[in-house]
């Protein structure tokens, strides 16, 4: 029986040296057609030709304006005018300035809402990956437990172990079935993200992509910052308030009004041009403090934006080389391999109990978990890292 109790042991390892995974191609391809396919990038997308198309409309000259005044007297009188206010011509270039500025930060925010729609498709795309291989891992971990319990149990009919090396058993199988349990409701969720993201299709993983970063930090950081599609926008927003502070001088000169106006008297009528301007006392008050504070406040927000920028990138490259050393690390350090071979000959010489066997392979797997923890934590660095520089 004692034969029979140990080899569980065995296959247990079935996927120790079988958890190499297949590498995806085009990363930023593969997160891209995601992107297209995306219900959130078509209502981005919409949105951003609604912007377009605000900040085109009203840049033309006032409306002109008509009027009759007809007079009740004796004979037929009555007045017909017709009058028309231009702004001067340097207040129309600010605002047609202003307007394409506008719309290029629009772009740059339509741009950000798509690297949000890739970064959580590869969010997602990587938790699938990390809970597919968990939920393979952990069915494994279940099914040799159950055959192991299946031993004890044959075992304590025929009158050998005990019931307490049976308890431990299900006890361990109960830690592990609950982990697959969440492992299971993991993998599902992250597939539902995906999916929906991807337009309603699903996305079989295929193993975690391969970035190969090149340069040194300060490289990556001004590559990143030069691609940040915040820092741009912040960016324009300063060129747009010194453009609306342009405008706001230039609004201080006098508007211009033209016109033309027949009065009618009896047979008689008689026509005059209109001629005049509209001299902003009261309307522009305060407008130039104004747009010099909005200045200010946009030249403040784009060095905070740039120093929070610049600071996450920094992270993100720090934290990505030290997890790529941890478990560089790790992957070279071999002397785990062959524990559970020495759990199965120490068992099987009875220096172990079957218990010890156990609790010392569930440490071993626990140790697997962390590894296979690492190299997700890894993806995710190199991904982000990647992400900060597709367009």
């Amino acid at each position: 029986m004692k034969r029979g109790r140990y080899s569980w042991v065995a296959l247990s390892l079935s996927l120790a040296s079988a958890t190499a995974a297949a590498q995806t191609g085009d990363y930023a391809a593969f997160l891209r057609s995601v992107a297209d396919r995306s219900p959130q990038a078509v209502a981005a997308e919409r949105e951003l030709a609604a912007t377009v198309r605000g900040w085109r409309t009203g840049l033309a000259p006032d409306d002109p304006e008509a009027g009759i005044e007809y007079y009740f007297a004796g004979e037929t009188r009555y007045e017909i005018t017709v009058e028309q206010t231009f702004d001067f011509p340097t207040v129309y270039h600010q605002r047609n300035k202003i307007s394409r500025l506008n719309i290029s930060k629009a772009e740059r925010e339509y741009g950000a809402a798509r690297r949000a729609i890739m970064e959580a498709a590869s969010d997602a795309y990587l938790e699938l990956n990390y809970t597919a291989e968990r939920v393979a891992i952990l069915t494994q971990r279940r099914d040799d437990m159950r055959r192991a319990i299946g031993l004890y149990e044959a075992g304590l009919e025929a009158g050998e172990g005990s019931v307490l090396e049976l308890r431990n058993a299900q006890m361990l199988l109960t830690g592990i079935e609950n982990g697959l349990t969440l492992a299971e409701t993991d993998r599902r969720a992250a597939s539902a993200r995906l999916a929906q993201l991807n337009g309603g299709t699903e996305v079989a993983p295929q193993g975690y992509p391969q970035f190969g970063f090149t340069g040194t930090q300060e490289e990556f950081v001004a590559a990143a910052l030069a691609a940040d599609y915040g820092l741009q926008a912040a960016a324009i927003d300063t060129l747009i308030a010194q453009r609306e502070l342009k405008l706001s001088r230039h609004e201080w000169i006098p508007k211009l009004k033209v016109g033309y106006k027949t009065e009618v008297e009896g047979s008689r009528a008689t026509s005059a041009l209109l001629a005049g301007i509209s001299v902003p006392l009261w309307q522009n008050s305060g407008r130039t403090r104004h747009a010099r504070a909005i200045g200010e406040a946009a030249e403040a927000q784009h060095a905070a934006t740039e120093a929070e920028a610049r600071m996450r990138f920094n992270t993100l490259y720090t934290r990505y080389r030290s997890l790529m050393q941890a478990l560089t690390d790790r992957q070279c350090d071999r002397s785990g391999e062959d524990y559970p071979d020495l759990l199965r000959e120490a068992a099987a010489a009875g220096k172990i109990t079957s218990i010890d066997a156990l609790m010392g392979l569930e440490g071993w797997y626990a140790m697997r978990d962390s590894l296979m923890e690492l190299e997700y934590e890894v993806a995710r660095a190199a991904a982000a890292m990647a992400l900060c520089l597709i367009d």
